[in-house]
């Protein structure tokens, strides 16, 4: 599996209500997520190269949220690569 990289856009299922699949991009990854914030308890670790943060853009006022420590996959609360077209 290719690794996820800060900046990428990747698709996410949502855990809650309709399950819906929305854009998302990475906000940290291993390589980038910042030791210091994790030691004081600013941002969770990441529990594998795979898992990342994310922003996760919604439709409506608020624009999005956060999701923290998400790892790969097609299930609900998961990141997927976008299809190739």
């Amino acid at each position: 599996m290719q690794k996820p990289t800060t900046g990428r856009i990747v698709r996410y299922r949502g855990k809650q209500g309709l399950l819906a699949m929305r854009a998302a991009i990475v906000t940290a990854d291993v390589d980038t997520l910042d030791p210091r914030g994790v030691a004081a308890g600013e941002v969770p670790a990441l529990d594998s190269d795979q898992h990342v943060h994310l922003w996760v853009f919604t439709p409506g006022e608020k624009g999005g949220f956060a999701e923290f420590n998400v790892a790969p996959g097609d299930d609900p609360g998961q990141w997927s690569w976008p299809p190739r077209v």
